[in-house]
């Protein structure tokens, strides 16, 4: 089965219009040429990125689970236990003992 292009139409900004007709002149391309590659490496390079990121998120669980497997998990509350720290601070502070 044979694919057939497909049409668009595109608005640019005028300092992007010269710049593609900028680089097809120089190219000896025409514009379509240009746009045609700027497109296909751009969704290249979202795609690139998006992999990496995947790839870093994959190698954040991998330590993660390597973190859990050698250290464990802390199974103790460490917002309740720096708040009851504090407040025996405080009560000793109030009776003069700080």
């Amino acid at each position: 089965m044979v694919e057939q292009n497909q049409s668009s139409q595109l608005v640019l900004e005028p300092e992007q219009y010269k710049m593609l007709a900028k680089l097809a002149k120089k190219q000896g391309r025409t514009i379509n040429d240009v746009v045609r590659e700027v497109v296909r490496l751009g969704l290249e390079s979202l795609e690139l990125r998006k992999q990496r990121r995947k790839e870093a998120l994959e190698r954040l669980e991998q330590t993660r689970q390597e973190i859990y497997r050698t250290q464990g998990m802390y199974q103790g509350d460490p917002i309740a236990e720096v708040r009851a720290e504090r407040e025996k601070q405080i009560d000793r502070v109030l009776r003069g003992e700080a």
